[in-house]
């Protein structure tokens, strides 16, 4: 699994996320540097009885602090019976960050890399509202959650960066 080219294209979702982040005076944890000593251990925040899948990065400036969870995307999808173009994530992961907010105090943006379009959007999981949810078996065993694309923000449109360093 950590050899496969879905994980290799979201670790490198993950640094690109966490430098332009850096760059705009963020400082960053990668959670990715607290996953056991063979990288195959989900970061958590554990309790005595339970314990919650952390987001991707834990970013800090001037006094603000957040979860940053970074998801790697060709681009929207486009969800026939709604007529709306969406992004999604693991049920199960929402929940995870749902609560997770909530021990913490400290809230959960969800990052998204378009690649086709080469932008980054993101939102706060409570801005982008309640989701689609997919329950059935088909995009993984504990079924999805969506939001509309147009819920989130465009922070960056990364090509013209790169064309600009």
């Amino acid at each position: 699994m950590l050899d496969s080219p879905e994980f290799g294209r979201g670790r490198a979702g993950e640094i690109t996320v966490a430098g332009w982040l850096k760059a705009r005076g963020w400082f960053v944890v990668p959670s990715y540097d607290y996953s056991g000593q063979d990288g195959k251990k989900a970061p958590r925040l554990q309790g005595l009885v339970s314990g919650y899948a952390i987001p991707d990065l834990d970013i800090a400036r001037q006094g603000k602090r957040i979860w940053a969870e970074v998801k790697v995307k060709a681009g929207p999808t486009y969800h026939r019976i709604t007529g709306v173009f969406e992004h999604g994530i693991s049920a199960r992961l929402h929940e995870h960050y749902q609560q997770v907010e909530g021990i913490t105090g400290t809230p959960v943006w969800l990052f998204v890399l378009e690649e086709d379009a080469q932008l980054l959007i993101a939102q706060a999981l409570a801005e982008l509202g309640p989701p689609r949810v997919y329950d059935g078996r088909k995009m993984g065993r504990d079924g999805m959650v969506f939001w509309p694309r147009e819920r989130f923000r465009v922070l960056a449109a990364l090509s013209r960066e790169a064309d600009a360093a």
